[in-house]
This record gives C-alpha cells, structure tokens and sequence, in this order.
C-alpha cells in the first residue's frame, strides 16, 4: 500500500514536470517585430522620413558588439528585397539602401519624391536574417503636398 502511494505521488510529480515543461515551450514564443512609424501609405512633405520600430524576444546589440549567433540586431532595407532567408545581408551599403543598427529608429534623409518601402529585418550577428525569418515592412510617400 505504501508503494502504491509512493508511485502514485511520483506519477503525479512526473507528470506535473512534464505539463510544465509543455507550457514553458508553449509560452516561449520567438521575436516579435513591428514598425509604429510611419502607418503604412503616410504621406510626408519633404525628403526625410523617421521609421521606427519595436521587438521583443532578442538580445539587441550592436553588430560590432555581438558573442553570440543569437545577440541580434536589425537591418533597414528601403526600396530593395533583394535578400533571403540564410544569405548573410551586405554590409557597408548605405548609399544602395541597407542600414544596420542596434537602434529602434533610422531617420532617412534625401529621398527622391515617390513611394517607398522600408523593411526591417532581424539578424543574428553574422548579419544572417533570423530564423525564422522576422521582417517588418511600411510603404509610405515623399515630397507631397500637405
């Protein structure tokens, strides 16, 4: 009878384990990204728009700054969507339209009037979009009259 209720109490302490370890990888969701400037279709006056952005679920460092694969940070893409799932995205681009940053924001300056797209891509330090793959992406219009 003892036994009986020693493999009960186990049972029941296996299981429990068991149903928290389900939940606790239930509950872990991956990264999150979502841009909260500009709205999609705005339209701005001059040739500077500020995008910014929010995440959650990634340590955010600044590339140069990384010691892990998983110490990430995020590039901006505007008018490209020339990269892919486990291609390393260039670095040193600015003037072609690729950003890096560990910032939540990027101001861009000097766009030509016309609609733009502006997509923001966690990476994983090597500059390797994160997987899986997280982007985030707004139109919006510059040189309009207000």
């Amino acid at each position: 009878d003892t036994r009986k209720n020693r493999f009960m109490v186990m049972a029941g302490f296996v299981g429990l384990v068991f149903v928290l370890a389900a939940f606790s990888v239930w509950a872990q969701a991956g990264p999150t990204l979502e841009i909260t400037s500009p709205k999609s279709g705005e339209s701005f006056p001059g040739d500077t728009v500020k995008i910014t952005w929010e995440s959650t679920g990634a340590k955010i460092v600044a590339a140069a700054d990384a010691k892990s694969r998983e110490e990430a940070h995020y590039h901006v893409l505007l008018d490209r969507e020339d990269f892919r799932p486990g291609i390393e995205i260039p670095r040193g681009m600015e003037k072609e339209g690729i950003y890096h940053s560990a910032a939540t924001s990027l101001e861009l300056k000097g766009l030509k009037p016309g609609a733009h797209k502006a997509i923001v891509v966690l990476s994983y330090n090597n500059h390797v979009p994160w997987e899986p793959f997280l982007t985030a992406a707004v139109t919006f219009n510059t040189g309009c009259e207000k």
